[in-house]
């Protein structure tokens, strides 16, 4: 029984490590989609944007630390969840 408990564990947790990848990649893409939307703003619009660029920043720093704290709640959740619920068989 021992032996078969270790199994799971050990394919649960490769399975946790893909769902990891996946979420990393996720947030990848938003920020590098939400980089380039800034990116096309600011380039469009510098001569206005200029003097509120602190904003800007500020702006993009709060929105990609509310997306990274939010991926890793996420995969802590999976983490905490995918023996309770059987979430990988």
């Amino acid at each position: 029984m021992e032996t078969n408990n270790q199994a799971l564990e050990s394919k649960y947790h490769s399975k946790l490590n893909g769902d990891t990848i996946l979420v990393v990649g996720m947030l990848a893409l938003l920020v590098g989609v939400e980089g380039f939307i800034i990116y096309k703003i600011l380039s469009e619009t510098w001569e206005i944007a200029s003097g509120f660029f602190y904003l800007y920043v500020i702006f993009l720093g709060l929105i990609f630390l509310i997306e990274t704290i939010g991926c890793l709640r996420v995969r802590e959740s999976i983490k905490n969840h995918m023996f309770e619920f059987k979430y990988y068989d």
